[in-house]
């Protein structure tokens, strides 16, 4: 996904993203995310990202990074590392492959190559565990007609078909695809064009291709956002992909962390972390960040992550909070948490139940007819009468009165709430 978007694609991908229907006032309950893949979907794959299953990880992944440049004084491959990103997602495939896979090595880091090299990774048993996956494809959705031009190689079936040529050749090792707006966005079928079915159809062939996928929209930061700005709209990209992928499969979610287009924004240490736990709540399974940026002068970078110290250090931070919250966010999705704040801003709420507790996760969100977010008390329905629930990573506790959590939020805030499902009374519905 290089971000450079034309005044005409531009055009479309804005009348795609808001044809989604406006919510409805008051706004009810958040219904939760169907239920979530479990971790051990994983344990398929010998030379995946977590053959063995384990609910202690939660896949934070970077796209298309060199591991052998060098930033800050270290290779990227260390530095990514070192602020809790454990993969790249794909690796540049060109003459200079060698050098990357070289860098890859040499630093330990793990990535999804091109299928081009599936036989080279075969071979290279001795470093099996630093290839992950294959990156088949990015943009197919978007990239099957590209002004003129008609890619047949982009196409639903011919996607699907080297998706499974690959993994006969590879059945240890995951596909992985990322999409653009016609997945993504609630509006994708809105100037999708050569269809080869229908679009429905061809959406979903798109996703049997990928054994976890990926779709980028840069809400904060998209040059024709319009109104249209806030953290929710990352959170709708996982909701429309979760129809055509449905719910058992891996769905990441896909932050800037920089200028991602030649015009629009700079997103900011809030609102990547706002960005990141919009889709947790709304189901995704990892997190994929995208570090280019380009710039109308026509410069540009590829690893903001590294580069914008602000970024960096909040990065990791939230990398952080990811892995130590990863037995909680890996288990299954659980009803019976709905929210509803005092503003009318909608609430994202994720109910869990992990190492002998319950917890809920809400942020204060926004939506089409609200995309600005605010601050708002927030009522949260939880399964037990009464008792206390503990904030976690706040240093406080709030009660459980009849059944509810009543708590202060600031603008696309979110809190971690920990209780005993069997604390003093019976339980709430």
């Amino acid at each position: 996904m290089t971000g450079r978007v034309g005044p005409a694609l531009a055009a479309v991908l804005v009348a795609a993203a808001c044809t989604a229907s406006p919510a409805p006032d008051p706004v009810p309950p958040t219904s939760p995310p169907p239920p979530s893949p479990p971790v051990g979907y994983y344990a398929k794959w010998a030379n995946g990202p977590n053959p063995t299953g384990d609910p202690r990880l939660f896949p934070i992944n970077v796209w298309m990074q060199d591991p052998s440049s060098v930033e800050n004084g270290d290779k990227l491959g260390r530095a990514y590392r070192g602020i809790g990103v454990d993969f790249g997602i794909g690796l540049w495939e060109d003459e200079w492959w060698y050098l990357r896979k070289e860098g890859l090595l040499e630093t330990d880091w793990r990535a999804y190559p091109d299928p081009k090299r599936v036989d080279e990774v075969l071979a290279d048993t001795a470093h099996a565990r630093n290839y992950v996956g294959y990156l088949i494809a990015d943009e197919p959705d978007m990239n099957k007609v590209y002004g003129d031009v008609f890619h047949p190689d982009m196409q639903p079936s011919a996607i699907l078909a080297k998706a499974d040529e690959v993994r006969a050749k590879d059945p240890s090792r995951p596909t992985y695809l990322n999409f653009g707006v016609w997945m993504g966005t609630p509006g994708g079928g809105v100037g999708y064009g050569h269809v080869e079915k229908t679009y429905e159809e061809d959406m979903r062939t798109y996703c049997a291709a990928a054994d976890i996928a990926s779709a980028d929209y840069y809400g904060w930061t998209h040059p024709d956002r319009g109104e249209r700005v806030g953290a929710f709209s990352y959170g709708e990209v996982i909701d429309t992909m979760r129809r055509w992928c449905g719910p058992d499969k891996p769905l990441y979610g896909f932050v800037e962390t920089g200028h991602p287009h030649t015009h629009g924004e700079t997103i900011t240490p809030d609102q990547l972390e706002a960005a990141v736990w919009n889709t947790i709540l709304h189901g995704a399974t990892g997190i994929n960040y995208f570090a280019h940026s380009f710039y109308t002068e026509g410069r540009g970078e590829y690893s903001s992550v590294l580069t914008r110290p602000e970024i960096t250090a909040r990065v990791k931070a939230v990398n952080a909070r990811l892995k130590s919250l990863a037995p909680v966010l890996n288990a299954a999705n659980l009803s019976g948490a709905p929210a509803v704040s005092d503003t009318g801003v909608p609430v994202s709420v994720l109910h869990k139940e992990a190492e002998g507790a319950r917890w809920v996760i809400a942020q204060t969100d926004g939506d089409t007819a609200r995309p600005r977010s605010g601050p708002a008390r927030v009522t949260i329905t939880v399964p037990v009468r009464s008792g206390t629930a503990t904030v976690v990573g706040e240093d406080r506790t709030v009660p459980i009165e009849d059944g509810r959590i009543v708590d202060d939020f600031g603008p696309y805030q979110v809190h971690v709430y920990r209780f005993q499902p069997t604390d003093a009374g019976a339980p709430v519905g």
